[in-house]
């Protein structure tokens, strides 16, 4: 084979290649889907009208009095349209004590460090089926929402929210729950209006249980090593004894001397370890919160096993205004998204079929100049 017709060869394999890979990205997108089951996934999808609500990570224990802990929120957008929302927690224990005062609440938004301390909702008075609901939002002088409490998920999306939370000293100690609670409004598709007034969403099935529990003791270290130092030693008593120091037998006699203290003496041992085992048991000892315990990171959380309802006061009204600046600002991530890169698939893809042109393209060049020269 000559040389000309193995460049031709090489330049119209390298302008294929660059098509196939052009061509790439419509193909992953695209997929090997049948056309039944795109209109299969376009039905449920169309049929699916609220949020999906979830926590994950909820630890399986908390201790009154104890360190925070940590998991997420994730509100999950499957719908055919985008929406607005405000999200909130519900905590509850089975016998019906547990109050937003038994608790701290903090919430991390997506993007940033953050944390801020969660509200009780506008309408509710902290007593009955939902003391323990609180807002992951902020409130204005007035007691009203914030437009910034509002967040925007867009249709096939979804927003994760950090929380970490600690209960008091004084927390029911028992059995307790928390359930992922929102107001939404579904937003139309034109004039991205909310389509009415935001509703309650709750979701039980998706909530964790959780056992609130009293901190265990834990000893002093001043109390055990300061203790004894303080306290006359046993063997020292025996030693300054009468009968030590006004026999003359044994002052005398050092034969004497060396039977007594070759001879047991259990009352000089005993009392001598008695000090450093006492704090352990004291009910003085200073108390803590034990280390912590196993957390449900790998997706096992306890279950809800007692039943918490959907918030029964009015929901926070969704202003047209605070849907504005939530899209407002969920456009921008977007658009800071892409501008970074995005991590999307296609663009290795791209970048590949774009060199493998630019080399094809390259060797028909110099074909055609070779052929040039040979012809002259």
């Amino acid at each position: 084979m000559s040389i000309r017709r193995s460049l031709a060869l090489a330049g119209s394999v390298a302008l294929a290649s660059s098509i196939v890979l052009g061509g790439a990205q419509g193909a992953l997108a695209v997929g090997s889907a049948s056309p039944s089951a795109t209109a299969a996934a376009k039905a449920d999808k169309a049929a699916h009208k609220i949020l999906d609500l979830s926590v994950k990570g909820v630890p399986n224990e908390f201790f009154a009095g104890g360190e925070a802990r940590e998991f997420t929120f994730t509100i999950d957008n499957a719908t055919a349209h985008d929406f607005a929302f405000v999200p909130l927690l519900k905590f509850k224990d089975n016998k019906g004590k547990l109050r937003a005062d038994d608790f701290k609440a903090e919430y991390q938004l997506p993007k940033t460090t953050a944390w801020i301390p969660t509200v009780p909702p506008p309408g509710v008075d902290g007593s009955g089926d939902d003391a323990g609901l609180t807002a992951l939002a902020s409130l204005t002088p007035e007691g009203e929402l914030t437009d910034d409490s509002v967040l925007f998920v867009g249709k096939g999306t979804s927003v994760t929210i950090k929380v970490r939370v600690s209960f008091t000293k004084d927390a029911p100690l028992g059995k307790a729950a928390v359930v992922p609670v929102v107001v939404s409004a579904e937003l139309d598709d034109t004039t991205h209006e909310a389509n009415g007034d935001g509703v309650w969403s709750c979701d039980q099935i998706k909530g964790a249980g959780f056992t609130i529990k009293a901190p265990k003791p834990v000893p002093s270290p001043s109390a055990s090593t300061t203790k004894p130092s303080t306290s006359p030693s046993p063997s020292a008593t025996v030693s300054t004894s009468p009968s030590a120091t006004t026999s003359p037998s044994t002052s005398a006699s050092p034969s004497a001397t060396a039977t007594q203290t070759s001879t047991p003496t259990t009352p000089a041992t005993t009392p001598a370890t008695t000090p450093a085992t006492t704090p352990a048991t004291s009910p003085s000892a200073s108390t803590s919160a034990p280390a912590p315990s196993t957390s449900a990171t790998d997706g096992t959380q306890t279950p809800v096993d007692f039943p918490v309802k959907a918030p029964t006061v009015t929901p926070p009204k969704i202003t047209d205004e605070a849907v504005t600046k939530a899209k407002a600002k969920a456009d921008a991530a977007a658009k800071d998204l892409a501008t970074t890169g995005g991590g999307s698939d296609s663009t290795p893809i791209a970048i590949a079929g774009g060199a493998v042109l630019a080399a094809g393209i390259g060797t028909l060049v110099v074909l055609r100049r070779r052929k040039t020269a040979q012809d002259s």
